[in-house]
């Protein structure tokens, strides 16, 4: 009998050990990397001397290597300078664009984007490459502090961190880390709230929210009728 409550004591205390938050950010990315698709909304908002909003959503598929395949993603974004909303779709190597700061011919509804076609093409193609960053789920929490990261809260399938700073390539390390995990019953995240410190010392609040893991719809490529040639298409700015 003594033996028998032993082990159950044994048995307890192992089912109640908090877990590993570095382990469990590592297990999440893991299993982010092995999902072939996924459906994303992503909401960034950064507070402090030079505020500004983001949107995204859309749906991502990516290849061997996590490569980034197929992509439809409808953004907007407004600053203290700067406002407008975008949609960007990508095939293999194809890229197609509608965009507030274009004027696109009667009938076209998308511009192509060759990148020796028109001076415009190559900034506007680094801006969404840079934007990318932001609603990919292959980047979440690669800005978290995994020296310092620790689990504060846990109940079912939500997790709640909290780290000390976060490492910026300039040297910015300041302020604290709250990052809320949700995931579903495989282990798969479906949410994500985070508030950090942004590398420009504002605070950045980003809700992320993920869904049809491996089974998101492929993007269609817009009819070639509708696609205008880039020389074809005039900039406002």
């Amino acid at each position: 009998m003594l033996r028998a409550l032993s082990l159950l004591l044994v048995l307890t205390a192992c089912s109640s050990a908090p877990a590993d938050p570095v382990a469990l950010l590592k297990e999440w990315q893991q299993t982010i990397h092995e999902q072939k698709s996924v459906r994303f909304d992503v909401r960034i908002e950064v507070e402090g001397k030079d505020p500004r909003r983001e949107t995204y959503a859309g749906v991502q598929h990516v290849g061997p290597g996590g490569a980034t395949t197929q992509e439809d993603v409808t953004a907007h974004f407004e600053s203290r300078n700067r406002s407008g909303d975008y949609r960007s779709v990508s095939l293999d190597h194809d890229a197609y664009l509608q965009h507030s700061d274009l004027t696109l011919p009667p009938g076209k509804t998308f511009s192509g984007m060759g990148l020796n076609d028109a001076p415009w093409v190559g900034p506007y193609s680094v801006e969404l490459s840079l934007a990318t960053k932001d609603y990919h789920p292959g980047n979440l929490f690669g800005d978290i502090d995994r020296k310092t990261v620790r689990l504060v809260e846990q109940e079912g399938n939500r997790y709640v961190f909290a780290a000390g700073g976060v490492p910026h390539s300039g040297g910015y390390e300041n302020g604290d880390v709250r990052l809320v995990v949700e995931t579903d019953d495989e282990n798969r995240v479906v949410r994500v709230e985070q508030t950090t410190p942004s590398a420009d010392e504002q605070e950045r609040h980003l809700v992320a929210v993920y869904s049809q893991w491996g089974t998101a719809p492929d993007v269609l490529r817009p009819p070639r009728e509708t696609v205008a040639a880039p020389e074809e298409v005039k900039v406002r700015k």
